[in-house]
């Protein structure tokens, strides 16, 4: 028996192989694709385990420090972090591949099937967006376009009605790519998104050409779990996603980092090393959660009240924090004293 079996090659996988291999232990992982390449994703939110990682792999494309928040096509707060920005765009096929190939060099066996049950003395589920039901899902869609950009600037445009968002990124730095989709609750039908996105980038680029597309799955609603029947979860198939703007890619190495360190610390002992992945995975779980709660309020509650109106009315400072993935509980709390915003919360109340 080999001592750990990894299912998904993926963010969360290949980070998992990559920082366990590198200590020694005997990995076999399963993979159906053998050249990484998944929808969207191409956005990672810079810690020091995920910067290390990007600039380990030279995937980094570009570092835009300029934020728009639109609210229904129409701005609502505009972020500078001159030069300071935590947003990193990268190569994700290049950031995956790196990580797989080190991997291997490290001793891991990777075979390119479906993962079918098989245990190790310890198993884990990284198998993102394809582990779990699809109720739990939403559809995203990503095009690139060539056109005109500021290689500097992200716009993140929210529809609290309709349970979702489009977002353009830069895709280059030359400022003739960019990353534009959306994703949606209950929308599944392809035909209809893609109309939509394209309709939305008639109305905020010049002249396009689309270069490339791409759909997935992507988990908003699954609740966090870190073990269940004898085998661990990281990343997306653990429920961890920021499900407001639909980033996976921290949550994905920051569990991954935490369950590596976990094993290293307790080897297979499993109650052990349980105890403290969630230990060690307390600040990214709680991010995930506030981030589903935050969204499944405002879809919840979307007919009783204008969530227009409310989110038009978010401070400055709250933003900040969102693009920084810096929010607490502690900020909810002082976001709900905030007279401008109750002020919105009041006016917006549908009778």
């Amino acid at each position: 028996m080999k001592d750990i079996i990894i299912a998904g090659l993926g963010v969360s996988g290949s980070t998992l192989a990559y920082t366990l291999s590198s200590k020694g232990f005997k990995i076999t992982a399963y993979d159906p694709i053998k050249k990484y390449d998944k929808a969207c994703g191409e956005q990672i939110t810079g810690t020091e385990n995920t910067i290390g990682l990007i600039k380990k792999s030279d995937s980094i494309i570009t570092i835009p420090n300029f934020f728009s928040i639109y609210v229904n096509n129409k701005e609502s707060s505009t972020i500078d972090f001159g030069g300071s920005s935590p947003w990193y765009i990268v190569n994700k096929s290049r950031f995956v591949q790196y990580l797989r190939e080190a991997s291997i060099s490290n001793g891991v066996e990777v075979i390119y099937n479906n993962w079918k049950g098989e245990k190790g003395s310890i198993t884990v589920d990284a198998r993102g967006p394809f582990s779990g039901s699809l109720k739990n899902k939403i559809l995203v869609k990503r095009y690139i376009l060539k056109t005109e950009w500021d290689p500097n600037h992200v716009i993140l445009d929210f529809r609290p009605n309709e349970g979702g968002l489009y977002w353009i990124f830069p895709a280059d730095n030359d400022g003739k790519l960019v990353n534009m989709g959306g994703g949606f609750v209950n929308l599944w039908n392809d035909e209809i998104l893609s109309k939509s996105i394209m309709e939305y980038a008639k109305l905020n680029l010049k002249d396009f050409e689309i270069k490339d597309v791409k759909a997935a799955p992507l988990d908003v609603f699954s609740q966090y779990k870190s073990y269940s029947d004898n085998v661990f979860y990281v990343g997306e198939a653990a429920g961890l996603v920021l499900a407001i703007s639909g980033e996976g890619n921290r949550p994905a190495i920051e569990s991954s980092y935490a369950l590596s360190n976990a094993i290293a610390k307790y080897g297979l002992e499993v109650n052990n090393v349980k105890n403290y992945y969630l230990k060690l995975s307390k600040k990214i779980i709680n991010d995930s959660t506030l981030s589903r709660k935050l969204f499944m309020f405002t879809y919840k509650y979307r007919k009783s009240i204008d969530m227009v109106e409310v989110l038009n009315n978010i401070p400055k400072w709250f933003w900040y924090k969102y693009l920084s993935v810096n929010l607490e509980l502690n900020d909810l709390i002082k976001l709900g004293l905030n007279l401008n915003f109750i002020s919105s919360v009041i006016k917006g109340i549908k009778y």
